[in-house]
C-alpha cells in the first residue's frame, strides 16, 4: 500500500512539472502575439503618432518577453530595432513586415522552450497581419 502512494505521488509530482512547463509556453505565446498584434496595429496606423504608439507598445511587450524568457528579443532579431523605428514613422509597406517575419524566422532557427514559443506567437500575429 505504500509503495503505491509513493508512486501515486511520483506521478502526480510529474504531470504537475509537465503542465507547469506547457503553461508557461503557452504564455509566452501569448505574450509574443501581444507584441505582434502592436507592430501589425503600427503597419496600420493612419499616421506616424499612432504609428509610433504602436510601436511604444510593441516594443514594451518586447522587453516584458525578454524578462520572461530570459532572451533579449530585440537582441537576438537582427534589425529589428531598424525595422520598428521604420515601422514606427508612418507609412509602413508589406515589405516592412516582411522583414521582421524573416528577422525572427532566422533567429527562431536557433532556439527552444519559450523563446521559440514567443517568438511562434509573434509571427502567429504577423501572419494576420493585413
Amino acid at each position: 500500500m505504500k509503495t503505491r502512494l509513493i508512486a501515486l505521488v511520483a506521478v502526480i509530482g510529474v504531470s504537475a512539472f509537465g503542465l507547469a512547463g506547457c503553461s508557461t509556453q503557452a504564455r509566452a505565446e501569448r505574450k509574443g502575439k501581444e507584441a505582434g498584434d502592436q507592430i501589425c496595429k503600427a503597419k496600420d496606423a493612419n499616421n506616424a503618432n499612432d504609428a509610433q504608439r504602436h510601436i511604444s507598445r510593441a516594443n514594451d511587450k518586447l522587453d516584458d518577453l525578454a524578462r520572461f524568457t530570459g532572451h533579449d528579443i530585440k537582441e537576438d532579431v537582427r534589425d529589428l530595432d531598424r525595422n520598428l523605428n521604420q515601422i514606427a514613422r508612418g507609412n509602413a509597406t508589406e515589405q516592412d513586415i516582411s522583414a521582421v517575419v524573416r528577422s525572427i524566422e532566422d533567429a527562431r532557427k536557433s532556439t527552444t522552450g519559450n523563446t521559440l514559443a514567443a517568438y511562434d506567437g509573434i509571427l502567429e500575429a504577423l501572419a494576420n497581419c493585413d
